[in-house]
């Protein structure tokens, strides 16, 4: 595997660090988290480092924690997002079956109510689906990008 290079240049005029943290829990900016994500290919399992470069004041030990805390929030965001969709997806698929089974016992009785009951049974099994399958895609590459930026080593040159 090749190793994948991120390399961020700081001038003396920029701030890399978010400005509503305390000193021992710092944090990346948006701008410099967004830039760091998009760096990173795809998620894959390609050994990354992060290099920040420039004439600047930053020592490398704020850097490598406030990238650590930044990404390990992210992190834990989008896992509880995605445990809180395959929960989503499963009581919708489970309404789904239930509303047909009850569109089959009412088939032959009562075909209006029938009609309507096979329809938002289709709903909730594709609402489980799309969610199940579509939005949690996205939700796992992110997931996967943030564990790789944290395994990467980062330092300042």
């Amino acid at each position: 595997m090749r190793d994948e290079c991120i390399n961020i240049y700081l001038d003396e005029t920029d701030t890399p660090f978010s400005r509503y943290y305390s000193l021992d829990d710092v944090h990346l900016s948006s701008d410099l988290e967004d830039f760091i994500l998009s760096k990173q290919h795809n998620g894959s399992r390609k050994e990354v480092e992060i290099f920040f470069l420039g004439q600047n004041d930053f020592d490398e030990k704020s850097l490598q924690t406030a990238t650590l805390n930044t990404f390990s929030n992210i992190l834990n965001e989008e896992e509880y997002t995605h445990a809180r969709n395959v929960k989503k997806a499963i009581v919708l698929f489970v309404l789904g079956i239930i509303v047909g089974v009850i569109f089959l016992k009412f088939s032959t009785t009562h075909t209006y109510i029938a009609g309507v009951l096979s329809i938002v049974c289709w709903v909730f099994i594709w609402s489980g689906t799309e969610v199940y399958f579509f939005e949690n895609q996205q939700i796992k590459q992110k997931i996967r990008k943030c564990r790789t930026i944290l395994n990467a080593n980062v330092s300042k040159k």
